[in-house]
């Protein structure tokens, strides 16, 4: 249980334009070899996941907690420095014709949903690969910030939340994930990723409203 907000962070992982416009790359390429592989995902997001985020950033922002925004993105043309499994995503579909299916930090759609984007006291950590943990220097910064709980919201649940989620445990974090503020691209994943990764970070899972009143209790 959360007893002081001044020891919390609000992590918002991956909610990017490339992941929710069905205009990209990312969204043409996936759809090619399934043609509803981002309905669940994108639909879950816009009706759930940002109305529930953008409820949370509020409160976080009216009570002054830190907010930290995870972005995937290269920074090399040939996406040399992303993990390799975003690296060979990239070559295999440039094979098919798609340029940019993990858009560079400098192209717009790497940036954050217009529904949630970051403001000037936000702190944004871009990084290549799943987790921040291991490339980034967001462990010395949270701890320079004295935060002892991370707040779990963004996408993907399997993927980059519940790895962050695991690393950041490893290195001493308590963990809460809020249940709809996720999304991955099936139902069945999304779930079973929360409860996993509660059994291994011994972190506690919410609804958005459940968490809002305990803020409100602090």
């Amino acid at each position: 249980m959360i007893r002081n907000r001044e020891k919390i962070a609000l992590i918002i992982v991956d909610m990017q334009k490339y992941y929710l416009d069905e205009t990209s790359d990312f969204s043409k390429y996936s759809k090619s070899y399934y043609s509803s592989a981002c309905d669940y995902i994108m639909k879950r997001s816009f009706e759930v996941v940002i109305p529930n985020i953008f409820r949370l950033k509020q409160l976080f922002v009216e009570k002054n907690i830190p907010i930290v925004y995870l972005k995937l993105c290269g920074t090399k043309q040939n996406r040399g420095d992303l993990h390799r499994f975003f690296r060979d995503a990239h070559r295999s579909a440039l094979k098919s014709g798609f340029l940019s299916v993990y858009p560079l930090e400098s192209e717009p759609m790497s940036d954050v949903v217009d529904e949630l984007k970051p403001t000037e006291n936000d702190i944004i950590i871009h990084k290549k690969t799943f987790s921040p943990f291991t490339q980034t220097n967001i462990n010395s910064l949270l701890k320079k910030l004295k935060v002892k709980t991370l707040v779990f919201t963004g996408l993907a649940t399997s993927q980059c939340v519940e790895t962050t989620a695991r690393d950041a445990s490893e290195r001493g974090f308590s963990i809460i994930h809020i249940e709809d503020c996720q999304a991955d691209y099936d139902e069945n994943t999304h779930h079973v990723s929360l409860y996993s990764s509660r059994g291994v970070c011994g972190g506690e899972i919410y609804d958005t409203a459940s968490f809002i009143n305990i803020l409100h209790e602090l």
